[in-house]
């Protein structure tokens, strides 16, 4: 398994070491746990796009590519001759 060494402040460390005295668990089972509800509280949130391994290649293809379909460059250029308000 692998490990990482962080750097955090003497606060952070009472803070983390109060934590595991009173719950029992490890330093690595507390951190897990907190990194863990952060990324679902990041799940939850909907302005996060959560894409897969496939959908984020297929994302980089698109970009790397342009546009392809008829339909979305026609409503681009429609978007693009649109004259706002403002300047009628």
């Amino acid at each position: 398994m692998p490990s990482i060494t962080i750097r955090i402040s003497e606060y952070d460390l009472a803070l983390l070491n109060d934590v595991v005295k009173t719950t029992g668990q490890s330093k690595t089972a507390v951190l897990i746990d907190g990194l863990r509800t952060v990324a679902n509280t990041m799940r939850d949130d909907e302005r996060v796009t959560w894409l897969s391994v496939a959908e984020f290649d297929t994302f980089l293809d698109q970009l790397e590519k342009g546009e392809q379909d008829p339909k979305i460059l026609e409503a681009r250029k429609k978007i693009m001759n649109f004259k706002p308000v403002w300047e009628e």
